[in-house]
């Protein structure tokens, strides 16, 4: 009687286990109950009913009763290797580079229908089922891929999947959630821009608090339909600094992403997280290039297997483990071909005001004129991701063999996540790795050329590496110019230009590339670059274009030659007097350094 139980055993775990391929093309939903079931279901008979009978029925018959059996030895194996190969599954997975998850994956799936034909075999010779053992079999041999069944005056054109009108914070999943199987992106990511894009970023802060106060609070909307997506989506009208408790604490120089592990471990998904969030880019399903944070996000139609959104410890490791034992359905669920595309950057890297439709920020646009885009010519076309998310080693692109999940395929170029843009200062202040990658991206953007003739220096600049305007972004922020010195042959300085005043900001004779947006009186409008009307100039240098700056030299013809002229091409992220006005409400804020792009020293 007992071997009939064991028999039925096998067959529900069996059962359990090929309704999970994809001829059946079972729903989502029912799917990861299934799953859940064959595995917890399989563990429990495995360790508790079929180790203990088998040993028992060996010793019984081959050790007391001197019994052959050929099929009986087979079984006993196979039933080995298929209980080994499911443990292996549910505790280390196979995410795809591990030989010995694909072995267990295959050995556990084309192991039990052997496995079911021996069941029925053994025991007696009579005749048994074999053409059910037959079909089965043949269902097995398919290879087991499961599937599973504007306007553009808003603040914000965030659009949600049909039927959701705002997110409830449970919807987003904590990106603390993903570093226990993502962890190098994840520590990459931890202290990037893109992480620290609001609460931990004391110039957005004190940016969006001013644009609520000059324009109105739900102004806010503008600024945090790309910098704070999750507060926009839970309908909230104003980005919140992350607390510890009762205190806000000070993460400008917390690293790894402290305080968002911290909170997780306390609150699980209860607390919103902010900034853009792995949910955030790897849920958005369709873009646009218009800007103003134009895509459309899904988070409520993704694939969640068993104890995915559970804050217990022991079922949120049994929901990796459900994962990592058959990973295809959660990597469909955030993958998506659109990521590879520009246009997928540039409904948050275009921006415009929402009243004038003026642009503010144009990087995409910029790019599309490039020659960077060039898609008849491969060797010549770079997306915004060939750039941006390519590792750096020596000031050149240098990809990273790796794997993006732990223990999965090695792929040639990993998409690195320090997303190296201009801003290496805050960063930096957290990771002096993600700093080195944004600086050395910096310095593959322009090359210096300088001559002396007629009296003047003549300095070129040319951008050779951005595949935009230099600088672009928040160009209005951004300083990039030439600080240069002549000396004589007495080594006295006879020239200079684009140095310093005492209190930090650039003298009035330094030749700064970037815009300046003006008011409707033409006044440069300063912090509150929303209230552009005017544009007063753009001196910044398009992809692949060269400017030229002349500067004379006052009583030339006199000098003692030769004379040596050094140029430096200096960036720094911030200007003086917008940190001055920052660290008044953060007064632990340093000085953002100025970095030296490119240097040319010559005799004449």
């Amino acid at each position: 009687m007992k071997n009939i139980h064991m028999k039925i055993y096998i067959i529900l775990m069996f059962v359990s286990g090929i309704f999970q391929l994809s001829i059946f093309n079972i729903s989502w939903e029912y799917f990861r109950m299934i799953q859940a079931v064959h595995i917890l279901s399989s563990a429990f008979v495995a360790i508790f009913l079929l180790v203990p009978y088998v040993n028992k029925h060996t010793y019984e018959y081959m050790i007391v009763k001197k019994a052959k059996s050929t099929s009986g030895v087979i079984l006993g194996v196979l039933l080995f290797m298929i209980i080994a190969s499911g443990f292996y599954l549910f505790l280390v997975g196979n995410p795809g580079s591990d030989i010995l998850g694909i072995y267990s994956f295959n050995i556990h799936l084309y192991g039990s229908f052997i496995l079911l034909f021996f069941l029925f075999s053994h025991a007696r010779k009579r005749k048994t089922s074999t053409p059910l053992v037959i079909m089965l079999l043949l269902i097995g041999t398919s290879y087991p891929n499961i599937s599973y069944a504007k306007s553009s005056d808003k603040l914000t054109n965030i659009e949600l999947e049909a039927g959701v009108d705002r997110y409830h914070n449970g919807d987003w999943t904590s990106s603390a959630k993903c570093k226990s199987c993502h962890e190098d992106i994840f520590n990459q990511w931890a202290d990037s821009n893109h992480r620290h894009l609001v609460g931990t970023n004391p110039y957005y802060m004190v940016m969006e608090n001013l644009a609520g106060e000059d324009m109105g609070d739900e102004f806010r909307q503008w600024c945090m339909g790309c910098h704070n997506p999750s507060a926009v989506t839970t309908k909230q009208k104003r980005t919140s600094h992350g607390m510890n408790g009762n205190f806000m604490p000070n993460v400008l120089f917390d690293s790894g992403s402290k305080n968002l592990i911290d909170e997780f471990k306390t609150h699980g998904n209860s607390r919103l997280e902010e900034g853009v969030s792995c949910i955030t880019c790897h849920r958005i399903t369709k873009t646009t290039s218009n800007g103003n944070s134009s895509y459309s996000l899904d988070l409520t139609n993704r694939k969640k297997y068993v104890f995915e959104d559970s804050n217990s410890d022991i079922e949120q490791w049994l929901s990796e483990k459900f994962i990592n034992a058959n990973p295809k359905a959660h990597k469909e669920s955030y993958s998506n071909k659109l990521y590879k595309e520009s246009a997928y950057c540039a409904s948050c890297h275009d921006e415009f005001l929402p009243d004038s439709k003026k642009e503010v920020v144009s990087t995409f646009k910029e790019w599309e004129k490039s020659p960077f885009n060039n898609p008849k010519d491969p060797s010549k076309h770079k997306s915004c991701i060939d750039c941006h998310m390519t590792n750096m080693k020596d000031n050149k692109f240098s990809p990273l063999k790796g794997t993006s999940t732990t223990g999965g395929k090695i792929k040639d170029d990993i998409k690195v996540h320090y997303f190296s843009g201009s801003n290496h200062f805050l960063s930096g202040l957290k990771n002096k790795t993600n700093e080195d990658q944004t600086i050395q991206l910096l310095r593959t953007s322009a090359e210096l050329d300088v001559d002396i003739k007629d009296g003047k220096i003549v300095v070129g600049v040319k951008n050779v590496g951005a595949g935009h305007h230099l600088p672009t972004g928040v160009s209005d922020f951004r300083e990039l110019w030439l600080d240069i010195t002549l000396r004589d042959k007495n080594s006295n300085i006879v020239f200079s230009s684009g140095k310093l005043k005492d209190d930090g900001n650039l003298n009035t004779d330094a030749r700064p590339f970037m815009k300046i947006f003006g008011d409707e009186n033409s006044k440069p409008v300063g912090l509150l670059f929303w209230r552009y009307k005017n544009l007063l100039s753009d001196t910044r240098i398009p992809a692949g274009k060269r400017r030229v700056e002349s500067f004379n030299i006052a009583n030339f013809e006199n000098l003692k030659h030769p004379l040596e002229v050094v140029v430096k091409l200096n960036f720094r992220i911030y200007p003086q007097w917008v940190t001055d006005a920052v660290r008044r409400a953060y007064p632990q804020l340093p000085n953002p350094p100025i970095i030296m792009l490119e240097k040319i020293q010559k005799k004449f």
